[in-house]
């Protein structure tokens, strides 16, 4: 297509086009090209000199997230199979990434079946949720910041417990991934939105915030069915909105039971996402927890 060409993100230009076509969209809180953290792995896709799609993935890594958006007024004339032309040849062409995964919003039937055609899956979905409104009531339980010397601890136990939620909804193939060094960076530079719950004295929940976002909720499965785990939630949606936000969200993956104490305590289905992942070489993790996995 000799009027089409594909090119690196430029915020001067394309920031305004791109949050037009984005807005009323539920993507739109996903991507959000306002300058800050914008990587090189973010391509708009010019059309007869005007910014209609984008690309954008965060990195060069096992898993790169990626999106592809095309403006609905250009939609079926090839743009969108260009864009994951581009993603395939930086991705694939990159040793370290193994995989891609995005969202494609239940209902989309056209956007479903143009990932299909290029090879994606749709590896589990999820619902995304949301509560406003008043604070929670809070138990009296010892809540503290992430510190660095938590991280083998806080990291097995979120590994354990979505490995096990991953096989009970059947998520497969469910994976562990072994404690490492780049990770232990990642957790210690966000330790501020990192906490613990704790039970006489040892750590038995882990738990992230990011912005009004409430994420890797997980409590020892030990300690499971005893009311800590909506304790523990009700101390971080409070904390989220003791730092400004008026809604609180999550996601949780479809045929999670954690879904039913969301909603005891104010959260409300808002869309339904299929997580689509396509391959671009075998994986490398390992099938099981270790035997001798320390919790605690």
């Amino acid at each position: 297509m000799d009027n089409l060409s594909i090119e690196p993100y430029k915020a001067v230009r394309d920031k305004a086009s791109i949050t037009a076509m984005l807005c009323g969209e539920a993507l739109s809180s996903v991507f959000q090209p306002s300058g800050k953290g914008v990587t090189d792995g973010v391509f708009v896709a010019r059309y007869n000199g005007e910014t209609v799609a984008f690309l954008s993935f965060d990195g060069y890594k096992r898993r790169a997230l990626t999106t592809i958006y095309v403006n609905k007024a250009y939609r079926r004339i090839g743009i969108g199979t260009a864009l994951m032309a581009k993603a395939d040849q930086l991705l694939g062409q990159n040793k370290i990434v193994e995989r891609s995964i995005g969202a494609c919003m239940d209902g989309d039937s056209s956007s479903l079946q143009f990932l299909y055609k290029h090879g994606c899956y749709i590896s589990y979905s999820s619902y995304a949720m949301e509560r406003e409104d008043v604070p929670l009531p809070e138990s009296n339980i010892t809540v503290r910041q992430y510190d660095d010397e938590d991280y083998v601890i806080c990291h097995n136990i979120g590994e354990l417990v979505f490995f096990q939620m991953h096989e009970q909804v059947g998520i497969l193939p469910s994976y562990y991934y072994p404690p490492n060094e780049t990770e232990r960076k990642r957790f210690a530079d966000d330790r501020n939105n990192r906490f613990v719950m704790l039970i006489e004295g040892e750590i038995a929940g882990i738990g992230i915030i990011n912005g009004s976002e409430l994420s890797h909720i997980s409590v020892r499965p030990d300690l499971q069915s005893r009311g800590y785990g909506r304790a523990f939630i009700s101390y971080l949606v409070n904390e989220i909105m003791r730092r400004g936000e008026k809604i609180v969200t999550l996601a949780v993956v479809k045929g999670n039971p954690a879904i039913n104490l969301y909603k005891s305590i104010g959260f409300k289905e808002k869309s339904l996402n299929h997580w689509m992942t396509k391959y671009y070489r075998p994986d490398t993790r390992l099938s099981r927890p270790p035997s001798d996995i320390v919790i605690k």
